[in-house]
């Protein structure tokens, strides 16, 4: 739902989430974006703040009170820290100054969504959902699934570590969802994406009057997830004075909302995660030792996608799937090429990269779904086709032999570099060598000086 008494604003955006795949309701004021709500689902609501009649703000606790499960994202020309502040401790989901770039919109919907399909009552969900990003076909991630389960009937804390893209919330999702606790809620907070000055207020909740904005009493994420799990991404971000916070919550079990003198006693098991390496930041004098022995019951750690190269294909396929069933397009065909970029690219973003590649593939593939050389997003076809261990192993699994593997890197590695030396110095062979495979294969020696 685009809410905003400027028709130009209005029709951008609700271009900008179509292209997207969304589909974008419209309203010229709060009043009727209200009406509209009632007759109709939607997901998450995005409202200017300055509109006459109704403000973004007015609005906010009308859609807060009246369906308390949509987020709601302000928009405005006129912002400052103050009026952000004073939004967000009204419960908005976040904010954000015009003008505003089209990724930052889309990457806060996606957001809400997804926080709001893990808010209690949002519905059961398909074992394939609740396995999503968890393929398990290397021994590593075998291994890590049979932590998981041995430690499912436990209510110990878990500390999840891995890049940056690894899947760590789906981990915890995947810990949640196979524990004691899964018909109970799972709330997740990335610690990183609230201001330091409105964390507590969203992890431990406010009374009414307690500071300006806000206007009614609300209850924190500890307390939504009373008899589930917490998940706090990013808990290396915490400055020390919320850590000493969070510190009490956890030897205690209670929590005190803002401006309430009564502590509420909770249920909830907690599971953490971290981009950084905890330890070094306790010997930097960054995190304290004590809230880190709270947390770290047990450690899981998700290796990144270059270091499991059999799950590759796997996942390769089950995005393909999901994307073309998503955007309405035929099943992918990937050249042999292509497929040999694929398998030999290293994986900076680790799986979330992977998916967005596959993504693009999908969206320009021709109308028969293949995916040709030229096809390829950019980090694909600048990518070194033997930058991974193991490439001919997974096309050799695609059904290719191991022949037939070798020739398509080498292929590739002769069109990428146009040098022999080059090529034979990235795929780790003598030129020799090199040369006498190109003559085997049959392949052409036209970039080779």
């Amino acid at each position: 739902m685009i809410v905003d008494d400027q028709r130009s604003l209005r029709r951008s955006l609700g271009l900008l989430l179509e292209n997207a795949g969304m589909e974008a309701s419209q309203a010229v004021s709060g009043k009727e974006a209200l009406a509209v709500l009632e007759s109709g689902h939607h997901d998450v609501v995005i409202t200017d703040l300055r509109m006459d009649g109704m403000s973004g703000t007015e609005l906010l606790h009308e859609v807060r009170a009246r369906h308390p499960e949509i987020p709601v994202i302000l928009i405005t020309a006129y912002g400052s820290i103050e009026s952000a502040v004073e939004a967000m401790r009204g419960g908005a989901f976040d904010y954000l100054k015009k003008p505003f770039k089209e990724h930052e919109i889309l990457e806060k919907i996606r957001e809400a969504c997804a926080l709001r399909d893990q808010r209690p009552g949002a519905g059961e969900r398909t074992q394939d959902e609740k396995d999503a990003g968890m393929v398990a076909e290397s021994p590593e991630m075998k291994a890590l699934l049979i932590r998981v389960d041995r430690l499912a009937a436990t209510d110990i804390n878990v500390l999840i570590s891995g890049e940056t893209g690894t899947g760590k919330s789906h981990l915890a999702r995947l810990v949640h969802d196979r524990s004691s606790r899964r018909d109970g809620p799972f709330v997740s907070l990335n610690c990183a994406s609230v201001p330091e000055q409105l964390i507590e207020s969203e992890l431990f909740g406010h009374v009414k009057g307690s500071f300006t904005g806000a206007t009614q009493s609300r209850a924190g994420l500890f307390e939504e997830a009373d008899g589930g799990t917490i998940f706090l991404d990013e808990i290396d971000t915490l400055s020390p004075e919320m850590q000493a916070k969070l510190l009490s919550v956890l030897q205690d079990k209670e929590v005190r909302r803002v401006g309430c003198n009564r502590h509420t006693r909770v249920n909830v098991r907690v599971i953490s995660a971290a981009n950084r390496d905890l330890r070094q930041l306790i010997e930097n004098g960054e995190f304290r030792p004590d809230v880190f022995y709270r947390i770290n019951g047990v450690r899981l750690h998700l290796p990144p996608l270059r270091e499991r190269p059999d799950d590759l294909h796997r996942l390769v396929d089950r995005f393909a799937r999901e994307f073309c069933e998503k955007h309405g397009r035929p099943r992918v065909r990937l050249d042999d090429e292509v497929r040999a970029r694929l398998f030999s690219y290293h994986y900076p973003g680790n799986v979330r990269e992977l998916a967005s590649l596959i993504e693009q593939m999908t969206v320009f593939a021709d109308e028969s779904g293949r995916v040709g050389i030229d096809d390829l997003p950019e980090e694909l076809a600048d990518a070194d086709t033997a930058s991974v261990p193991g490439a001919a192993a997974l096309l050799a699994d695609e059904g290719y032999n191991l022949a037939d593997s070798e020739r398509m890197i080498i292929e590739a590695a002769l069109q990428r570099f146009g040098n022999l030396s080059e090529a034979a110095r990235e795929l780790g062979i003598g030129r020799t060598t090199l040369w006498r495979k190109i003559r085997h294969y049959g392949l052409n020696d036209n970039p080779a000086r």
